[in-house]
């Protein structure tokens, strides 16, 4: 009897002193939100003078570089452009027979709306201080033109890149009826083309 007391003491004090107690776990958590720097990259394209008898130049180039912490299932990356008129900012791209183009305006001497819709209606003829240009992709990722929030423009598909240069080009010959040596006064053409990138819901 004596050494089953003795048996049953040494159990006790062998047993897991926790024998018993509650368990609980905290859970610590940080979120990282959504995060896209873009930045353009300078290049000499950015720039060229045009021919003032066939409104040819040596074709523009708009370089970005994108960084995120996402891809195309986080984001659309959208490029837009705008142009300035006499009736304020428009889009600058256009559809013509199912090719995409890109207008420039006169910053010197802008133009009216009325030669943006000119343009814009598939039959140009008579649009002064406008001139269109096609866009063509010399980038290694998808530019699709599209329609987004209601205004025609370009998607970039990534293809999971989360680090990327992408450029918008417009070819060298403008689009026929949208250069005039007697119409198009001298200055400065331009297009602002912008990046943006929207946060899938």
């Amino acid at each position: 009897m004596r050494n089953r007391f003795i048996i049953f003491l040494l159990l006790l004090l062998t047993a897991p002193v926790c024998s018993g107690a509650a368990v609980m776990d905290s859970v610590i958590t940080t979120v990282v939100p959504s995060a896209a720097i873009v930045k353009t990259v300078p290049s000499s394209k950015n720039n060229s003078v045009i021919n003032p008898e066939n409104g040819f130049q040596s074709g523009l180039e708009a370089i970005f570089n994108i960084k995120t912490n996402g891809d195309d299932n986080t984001y659309d990356f959208i490029l837009s452009g705008s142009i300035d008129t006499l009736g304020g900012m428009k889009n600058a791209y256009v559809m013509n027979n199912d090719k995409l183009y890109l207008m420039l305006g006169n910053k010197d001497r802008l133009p009216e709306s009325a030669a943006v819709f000119d343009i814009m209606s598939g039959s140009p003829s008579k649009n002064p201080n406008i001139i269109a240009y096609p866009v063509i992709n010399t980038s290694s990722y998808d530019i699709k033109p599209l329609n987004y929030r209601g205004e025609l423009c370009c998607r970039i598909l990534s293809g999971g890149v989360q680090d990327m240069n992408v450029s918008q080009t417009i070819s060298n010959t403008p689009l026929g009826n949208t250069y005039s040596i007697g119409e198009d006064s001298a200055g400065v053409y331009e297009a602002v083309i912008t990046l943006n990138i929207y946060r899938k819901p």
